[in-house]
């Protein structure tokens, strides 16, 4: 039994490109993470501020984790179009005999 499928590689491209935006803005959050916090907090701050840099490290590390995987997804998304369109291609050549 032949399934129908449908492919609309615009909108896996669109996924693609929100994908590598998201990937994008990742990073800016992790390179702001990264550099928190400020280095004037004190003698009293220190515990504090020692904490603070453990959990924004860890924050930096997680969210770049992120980034990474959508850009990896951005490419993904555009292999996958191009799989499509190609298949869709072959196919229309098979069945009109060019």
């Amino acid at each position: 039994m032949l399934a129908d499928t449908f492919a609309d590689t615009d909108a896996i491209r669109t996924l693609g490109s929100t994908n590598a935006a998201h990937a994008a803005d990742l990073a800016d959050v992790a390179a702001l993470l990264a550099s928190l916090p400020p280095p004037n907090l004190g003698p009293v701050g220190t515990r504090f501020q020692s904490a603070l840099i453990a959990a924004a490290a860890e924050g930096a590390r997680a969210v770049t984790a992120v980034s990474e995987r959508l850009a990896a997804a951005h490419t993904t998304a555009y292999a996958a179009a191009a799989a499509y369109d190609d298949a869709d291609a072959g196919a229309r050549d098979r069945i009109t005999g060019v």
